[in-house]
């Protein structure tokens, strides 16, 4: 069974016309990823992954990052929203593009390399996770959980 490595770690973000994106520090620039096959909300590339929100009001949003050692367990009826993706990360260190609303430091990971990445994504009216409420502001979460990969590309 999967072990969290560290402390998963929680940070806000701000939507921007319904998507936000994590982009290693090293592919920044690299424009906008394409489409994941099979959904309608992740877009991917090797080094970036764009969110999009169900709703294009969402404006600010909630991340919760976990490192796991392997395949991390996920809770499929409480996230039933999820995707999966394998980046090659250069640096290991994301920025967070908010489109509009610029950028912001985003977290970090601990080596460079292949990883793998589960996505779970949550929205209002749904009951939201971590203590957010719509008081916050907040009006969506996502879930990245993070196991390093197998090392072939």
């Amino acid at each position: 069974m999967a072990q969290l490595q560290s402390p998963a770690k929680q940070q806000d973000v701000t939507v921007v016309d319904g998507m936000f994106g994590l982009v290693d520090t090293v592919c920044e620039g690299g424009g906008m990823p394409g489409r994941m096959p099979g959904s309608g909300w992740v877009s991917a590339s090797q080094g970036s992954v764009f969110l999009e929100t169900a709703e294009s009001t969402v404006i600010h949003a909630r991340l919760r990052v976990e490192v796991w050692d392997g395949r991390a367990e996920i809770d499929d009826e409480y996230w039933r929203d999820q995707a999966c993706v394998s980046l090659n990360l250069p640096s290991g260190r994301f920025i967070i593009d908010e489109s509009d609303a610029g950028w912001e430091k985003g977290p970090q990971l601990p080596a460079p390399g292949r990883w793998e990445l589960r996505i779970g994504r949550r929205e209002i009216p749904d009951e939201l996770p971590w203590g957010a409420t719509r008081s916050d502001l907040v009006e969506a979460c996502f879930l990245l959980q993070f196991w390093p990969g197998d090392g072939e590309d």
